[in-house]
């Protein structure tokens, strides 16, 4: 299946199958075997996406949720009968995989400033839709060393984030640039994630920002937060403007029903409302 589907005309979907591109995990793991993507075909029958809001979907992360949003959106426009899952790479692999007409869409939302506007594949290569997760709707922790704890904190709680040093990774872009746009002393970009905790715990950089709910290593600031400088957008094969509308309309039918996009980002647990007392620092 996966060879005849390669060789699709890469202006026209297919009669039955939206060819979506993303990790084999996630096609293989324990939500796609619950929502019915067959684990020898990787085909996904339209008539098994679970609804927004159901026990399925209830924390399931965004990752799925991002899938269970593109199912419906196919469903509902009568685009096809099934998903067919394309493994990729990496995400940038994918990126250039899709430019090239190896799949219909991405399997995940993307965030929109990580498309180069001079590196191909370019956000022009795309189709982009209208924001699924709004700029400022998705909040990091800032975590730093046990033996920096109390000075962060402390300068935090001065309202003296200028006297701070930031450090995260290169390839992390939309971190650093929201690290860029603050008011902090300065930036130390590393190449390696193992590299981001030795640095802390020799205090050549006071914190760094995660997800707020992981548990790691560091230390986690109570009571601030960091707002993510960017939206998460879904990308399209530029040659499939049927299926860019389809999503296009639901995400607007969605935001237009008492803003339905955003209630589902938290039935899933990507969006929450567990920290919005806490200061958000940008």
């Amino acid at each position: 299946m996966g060879a005849v589907l390669f060789t699709l005309p890469r202006c026209a979907l297919s009669a039955t199958n939206v060819r979506l591109m993303g990790k084999e995990k996630v096609a293989r793991s324990d939500f796609a075997k619950r929502v019915g993507i067959d684990q020898t075909t990787l085909r996904w029958p339209l008539n098994r996406c679970p609804a927004l809001f159901s026990a399925q979907t209830k924390g399931i992360s965004r990752q799925y949720m991002d899938l269970v949003i593109i199912c419906n959106a196919v469903k509902q426009a009568n685009l096809a009968d099934n998903i067919q899952f394309v493994p990729g790479g990496n995400a940038q692999r994918q990126k250039i995989e899709l430019a090239k007409g190896k799949a219909d869409l991405l399997a995940h939302s993307t965030f929109k400033q990580s498309l180069s506007e001079t590196i191909q594949p370019t956000a022009s290569s795309f189709l982009l839709t209208d924001p699924v997760v709004k700029q400022g709707q998705f909040f990091l922790g800032i975590y730093t060393s046990a033996n920096q704890l109390g000075a962060v904190s402390q300068a935090l709680s001065d309202n003296k984030l200028d006297t701070l040093i930031a450090t995260t990774l290169t390839s992390w872009k939309i971190a650093a640039k929201t690290l860029q746009e603050m008011p902090i002393k300065s930036l130390h970009l590393l190449s390696k994630q193992d590299l981001i905790v030795p640095n802390l715990q020799r205090k050549r950089a006071n914190f760094t920002l995660y997800s707020l709910d992981k548990k790691r290593e560091l230390k986690r600031v109570a009571g601030y937060k960091v707002a993510l400088a960017d939206e998460r957008v879904f990308i399209v094969n530029k040659h499939q403007p049927e299926l860019y509308k389809a999503l296009q309309n639901y995400i607007v039918s969605l935001r237009a029903q008492g803003d339905l996009l955003t209630k589902a980002y938290k039935h899933s647990g990507f969006i929450s409302d567990k920290y919005q007392h806490w200061t958000l620092i940008n």
